[in-house]
């Protein structure tokens, strides 16, 4: 049996760590050879792929402040920051859909001006786990500053975000599908939630039974809750980032809205307050959406879903 995602990396020695079948290394020092350079700290990393047979290792040391494990859920996902500079994600492959890297790439190839992401490292898979490395989008995720924002900044935000739906909106796809027409990761679609069939024909029926238009398909990251969205430590321009593509794709544009209305994993922390405050965010995107044009199958989707 492999080892859970949490403990996907292992300790060679106080530079040399194995993850899965990769060798990450650091050193001090500019190198021109290394996968990134973390230049806030001087150090250079590199990632490799493992000998055979691979290296003795023990756990990852916790007292390491450069890896810090930040994310974990339910043995499907688990995040690393890396220094300052960037994250390595290990998850679960999902047959046939779409890695985060191609749909990032393809992001990146479409030069958005209204947002930032991550760029892809190095990217890797095997053993039904892939390996992603990121680099850091500079601030903090708006879950982490929306208790020191004003009403000003939850709204500029707010705004933002629409913004960035409508900005995607405009990318065109064939059908129901990722940017490489593999197929969408999106569990709020799965017919039989016992089964994890994305496939497009699969997802589309639901969609049509919702009455939404299933004859034009748009880009939607599908996502967009605080923990993916990245603002300023302290916000002077308003410039936001987005993170987190893995279930970004096309789909039929009157998902946008509704995926607002229906997922509670895009809400605020508990810390904020009470069930509503907590909700405040996405009720609030779903609403300016809607004096954007966008439309809301919400009540259709849970006469489906239950």
């Amino acid at each position: 049996m492999e080892e859970p995602l949490r403990e996907s990396i292992k300790q060679v020695d106080a530079n040399t760590w194995l993850i899965g079948g990769l060798i990450l290394h650091r050193s001090r020092g500019y190198s021109n050879t290394s996968t990134w350079y973390d230049q806030e700290e001087d150090l250079s990393y590199n990632v490799t792929s493992a000998t055979i047979p691979l290296p003795t290792t023990v756990p990852l040391a916790v007292d390491d402040s450069r890896l810090k494990l930040v994310y974990d859920v339910a043995e499907r996902s688990a995040v690393w920051s890396l220094g300052n500079s960037a994250f390595c994600k290990v998850k679960l492959c999902v047959d046939g859909t779409t890695s985060e890297a191609a749909t990032l790439a393809y992001v990146h190839d479409k030069r958005p001006n209204n947002f930032e992401i991550p760029r892809v490292l190095y990217s890797a898979e095997s053993n039904g786990r892939s390996y992603l490395f990121l680099s850091r989008v500079p601030g903090r995720t708006l879950a982490d500053a929306w208790l020191t924002l004003d009403e000003k900044w939850k709204r500029h935000y707010v705004s933002a975000i629409a913004d960035v739906c409508e900005t995607l909106e405009s990318w065109k796809g064939n059908t129901l599908c990722g940017v490489d027409g593999k197929n969408a990761y999106e569990p709020y679609l799965l017919e039989s939630r016992a089964a994890e069939n994305y496939d497009p024909q699969n997802l589309l029926r639901p969609c049509k039974l919702m009455g939404m238009d299933c004859s034009k398909f748009v880009f939607c990251h599908a996502d967009l809750g605080p923990t993916n969205v990245i603002v300023e430590d302290v916000p002077t321009k308003g410039t936001v980032g987005v993170i987190d593509w893995e279930i970004a794709g096309f789909f039929p544009r009157g998902w946008i809205r509704t995926k607002f209305r229906i997922s509670s994993g895009l809400d605020l922390p508990e810390s904020v307050g009470d069930l509503s405050s907590q909700q405040w965010w996405r009720v609030e995107v779903q609403k300016l959406l809607g004096t954007r044009g966008f439309e809301d199958y919400s009540s259709e989707w849970q006469a489906w879903w239950y």
